[in-house]
This record gives structure tokens, sequence and C-alpha cells, in this order.
């Protein structure tokens, strides 16, 4: 089987995207960002997808989004999908349709997040009550880990909420003269929209 046909694209595709997110975590590590947590973050802003009854959330939760970070889901979700492709289209000979191939690797890929993601998420620190809304985390004290935040020009930083958990959001000067640099503590005033913040400089830097 050549590995470059057609029959092949799909599963090649998912390993590069998979490769490049890999690629790209990396460096936002090195940078002093997280991919992962800005996708966590699109999450922790809508904690209702996760938490409804409806078949949509309790989908969801099943895969177990909202549970585990989500960039490893996708991780999961790609591995699983690029690697069972080839390995079916290699059996086959490569002479399985592709569209009948994608299908199949689909299913597998799906379940691969569902069992992979729970042996995982034992491993990951549980806290039943995680899910909390943005709103919750104006008034506290976050710190920049990114590079200087100025007004319009949000960049990334870190805070904990109730139950302990941390989150990164973007967060901006709500003066248009002020600056964040690293480093620096910021106190967060309002909620722009999504997990983009607003926030004035530590008022207590003797205290905190």
């Amino acid at each position: 089987m050549d590995l470059l046909s057609s029959g092949n694209a799909p599963f090649l595709i998912a390993l590069l995207l998979l490769l490049f997110i890999g690629v790209l975590e990396t460096l936002a590590v090195f940078l002093g960002a997280s991919l992962s947590s800005h996708f966590d973050a699109a999450i922790d802003s809508h904690p209702d997808i996760t938490l409804g009854e409806n078949v949509f959330a309790q989908g969801l939760s099943w895969l177990h989004i909202g549970r585990l970070p989500l960039l490893i889901i996708i991780v999961l979700f790609l591995g699983g999908f690029s690697l069972s492709g080839l390995i079916l289209q290699w059996l086959a000979g490569g002479e399985l349709p592709v569209w009948l191939a994608v299908i199949v690797a689909f299913i597998v890929a799906v379940f691969s997040v569902r069992w992979c993601g729970r042996g995982i998420a034992r491993y990951l620190p549980r806290d039943e009550s995680s899910a909390v809304s943005t709103d919750s985390f104006i008034g506290r004290m976050a710190i920049m880990t990114g590079a200087t935040a100025t007004a319009g020009s949000p960049a990334e930083a870190r805070l904990t909420d109730e139950h302990g958990r941390t989150h990164y959001i973007l967060i901006e000067p709500d003066e248009a003269d002020a600056a964040f640099v690293r480093g620096a503590k910021v106190l967060v005033t309002a909620r722009i929209s999504g997990s983009r913040f607003s926030g004035s400089a530590n008022p207590w830097p003797d205290l905190l």
C-alpha cells in the first residue's frame, strides 16, 4: 500500500494537524503561554454546555468534555482517527473506499476519546464543582504570564477560582495609559467578552 495514496489523505491530514498542534503548544510554553488554556477558557466561560440535561450535553459529558483539558481530547481524537484509518487501509490493501474508511475511523476515534480519556482522567485532579462562570473571576487577583498588556491589547494572565482551579484569561488595563507587565498582579474588574477581561493594578501591593 502506498502511504501517500489518496485513500490515506484524510488520515495523513489528521496526523499532520496533530503534529502541528504539538509544535504550537511547545512554542506557546516557551513563550509563557498555553494553547490548552485558551481552549479550556472557552469551555469554562460556558459551564452550562456540559452541565445540562439534554442529549447534546450528555454526549459531551460522555466524551469527558469539561472534565479533561480540551486539547487532550482533540489530540486523542486526531490520534485515534489517523492511526485507525491508516491501519484500516493497510489491512485492506488500500482498496477500501475513502468515505467508508473515514466513517469507521471516526467511530474508532470517538471511542478512543471515551476509553483513553477515562484512563487519563484517573490521574488528573478531580473537582466535582470546578465548572464556574467567568463572571465569578471579577474581583479576583490575577498574575500576568504573557507579554505586556495595554488598553485594547490584552495579554495572558493566570488566576485561581474559588475551587482552587487555575484558569488562564486575557486581560487588559481599564485605563488608557496603564500597562501590565509580566509578573504583575492585577485585580480583575470587568468581563469584556468570553475569556477577555479588563483590570486594574493591584490596589493592595503591601498585602497581596
